[in-house]
């Protein structure tokens, strides 16, 4: 089966169900170093077409009054929706509970009932990682990605005002704080730069890409990781 890449510089409910025609999901998960943001695309339909993956409900989280809300999209959610997701775990759940996961630094939700089918489009300045599932793999970090959210849970239950913080901050800081994080660990360990040198080469290059073009969200990232690893401790 042929995937369809919609273009990254414009996506829309409208611009992304030509590419859901015969699929129930696309993820496009790379670094943002290329123009247009990190993705998922979303196709929840009345019937399963038994083509690939048939999504049901998309469970994700959103910030209301500097806290964490979960959130669910189905056939019956209020639609349009233009609306901010927040940091943490999207998943995708089918009519068998039969799931594929993303972890995700927070971005833009856009959905919209197009020709019968609701067509959910999640962006992203950060990457958008596959972490497994019925029809999918792992994306490289993903594993770390995760491990360095549970440190911020950790920091949400300890630090007073840090669970605010981290949702005022917007997702190239929350993305910047778990660079710093996995940059202060490589550094402290030559065994994991021996054992994972394409891993150690992508965070620093993550790293110039923010410092020289995201300053102040480079600042930030830097002060988030500053009080998460003082709460971990």
């Amino acid at each position: 089966m042929a995937i369809i890449r919609p273009d990254r510089t414009h996506l829309d409910p409208a611009s992304a169900a030509p590419a859901l025609a015969d699929l129930g999901f696309i993820a496009s998960s790379d670094p943002p170093d290329s123009p247009g943001p990190a993705y998922l695309l979303v196709a929840i339909r009345d019937k399963p077409t038994l083509l690939h993956y048939d999504p049901e409900a998309i469970d994700y989280w959103v910030s209301e009054g500097g806290r964490g809300t979960a959130r669910t999209l189905t056939r019956e959610t209020r639609l349009p929706i233009e609306a901010d997701f927040s940091w943490g775990l999207i998943r995708i759940v089918d009519r068998l509970q039969v799931t594929n996961a993303y972890l995700a630094f927070g971005g833009h939700l856009s959905a919209a009932a197009i020709g019968g089918v609701v067509v959910a489009v999640f962006t992203s300045p950060a990457p958008l990682l596959r972490r497994g599932g019925h029809s999918q793999g792992w994306d490289q970090g993903a594993d770390s990605v995760g491990a360095f959210f549970s440190r911020f849970l950790l920091a949400v239950d300890y630090a007073p005002g840090f669970e605010a913080r981290v949702a005022r901050a917007d997702p190239l800081t929350r993305y910047a704080a778990y660079l710093v994080d996995g940059l202060a660990r490589y550094r402290a360990s030559p065994l994991l730069r021996a054992e994972q040198p394409e891993m150690w080469a992508l965070l620093q290059a993550e790293e110039r890409r923010l410092r020289t073009g995201h300053e102040s969200e480079w600042t930030g990232g830097e002060a988030l990781w500053l009080t998460a690893s003082s709460a971990s401790r």
